[in-house]
């Protein structure tokens, strides 16, 4: 396939000599090493904001080059590669877009990839069949060089935005350590969950203390005493928590009394369970 390239796109290559021609004899036609060629790691994807951080999906395909000609210049244009997401194997007018740059694979996280779903407007919570091609990027055109679509069933959670622009660590032995005062120092983030309105982390832990402070700072911190599993009772400035066994656990973190960034909390509640 032959793709027959504008003035503009002739800019873009930085063919400076052919920016003025117009005739048939001048206009540059780039034409690639062979047709594109998509696989992916799965086709079945279910996305949950607790596995945010994991890998979702990686896709494969094997390398084009591109020669020139109707022109002197003939230097093979540089070549990078998107990934593009649609909802039809057809429409990919308005597709996700992941870049990949220069490389023949590109791995999308559960965040990015829920993200990019959500942009083109699937419904959420419900498997839904979605399209996935690879673009070979010559110059500005991202759309003509592409190869057959490849099916992906993905079931996405709804966009979440956090209540306020407070940010909680888990901060300890059990965690990363005590920090030891640097503004930009914490712990291990908890990542705001709509659908479970806390704060959560699946994450490995230390046999050790913990406890949970707001915004890299002391000022606000939260601890207290019992049975992680069923759930603790936190409060202002309270005891360290404590891990018993070493090992992979999931960390959900509710907050009383939140009225604005970094004010009015009164305690919360905590569960660590595998």
């Amino acid at each position: 396939m032959k793709n027959l390239l504008t003035q503009a796109l002739a800019v873009a290559f930085a063919l400076t000599s052919l920016a003025s021609c117009t005739k048939d004899e001048n206009k540059v036609t780039v034409a690639p090493s062979g047709t594109l060629s998509l696989t992916a790691s799965t086709n079945t994807v279910v996305l949950t904001q607790l596995n945010d951080a994991n890998n979702a999906i990686t896709y494969n395909w094997n390398a084009v080059n591109f020669s020139l000609s109707g022109t002197e210049y003939t230097k093979a244009p540089a070549v990078t590669y998107q990934v593009q997401i649609a909802k039809s194997a057809d429409g990919f007018g308005y597709p996700a877009v992941f870049d990949a740059g220069a490389n023949m694979t590109k791995t999308i996280t559960v965040y990015d990839l829920n993200n990019g779903l959500n942009a083109i407007g699937i419904a959420t919570q419900t498997p839904v069949v979605v399209y996935a091609r690879v673009v070979a990027v010559v110059g500005t055109d991202t759309h003509t060089f592409a190869s057959a679509p490849v099916a992906l069933t993905a079931t996405a959670y709804p966009a979440c935005v956090a209540p306020n622009k407070d940010t909680w660590a888990l901060v300890g032995p059990a965690g990363l350590g005590w920090p030891s005062g640097g503004a930009t120092e914490d712990g291990i983030p908890m990542t705001w969950n709509c659908a479970l309105q806390a704060y959560t982390a699946r994450t490995n832990l230390n046999a050790g203390d913990f406890k949970f402070r707001l915004d890299k700072a002391w000022s606000v911190n939260l601890g207290g005493a019992g049975n992680l599993t069923q759930g603790v009772p936190l409060s202002l400035n309270g005891a360290n928590l404590t891990i018993a066994t070493a090992g992979t656990y999931t960390v959900k973190l509710t907050v009383n009394g939140v009225n604005g960034v970094g004010t009015g909390v009164t305690g919360g509640t905590v569960t660590v369970t595998p």
